[in-house]
């Protein structure tokens, strides 16, 4: 029988991974999949509970985290300094912290950037 860190009173439970994880004030974590080489960099939308972004630059030297943190700082309107990998940083899947701006815009900003958003949904068939 395994525990999760919650029953073990570190406040986490890693069989839940939100999209989009409210913290302190206007911080949010995203939670991400990353696909490195990729044509042109782009937020592609919902990959399960994850967003997924591809990424133009290769996985090598940590320069696809930098393309991440680069794209994700236009799509959000945030300074490459309000953006953290928090967990995954030589793996596809990450967990990213973003400062000075809410979830609820994240999500908002990202489904937009991918084609999901409001902007967006006159265009839908």
């Amino acid at each position: 029988m395994t525990a999760s860190l919650a029953s073990l009173g570190h406040g986490f439970d890693f069989c839940e991974v939100p999209i989009l994880r409210v913290m302190s004030g206007s911080q949010t974590r995203l939670s991400l999949r990353v696909s490195p080489g990729a044509r042109k960099s782009a937020v592609v939308g919902r990959y399960g509970e994850r967003w997924k972004i591809r990424v133009a630059a290769p996985a090598e030297s940590g320069r696809a985290n930098e393309a991440l943190i680069e794209l994700l700082g236009k799509t959000l309107g945030v300074a490459r300094s309000q953006l953290r990998v928090v967990t995954g940083a030589g793996a596809r899947d990450k967990i990213v912290e973003v400062r000075g701006i809410d979830a609820e815009e994240s999500e908002r900003l990202l489904s937009v950037s991918a084609g999901e958003g409001e902007a967006n949904e006159g265009k839908r068939a």
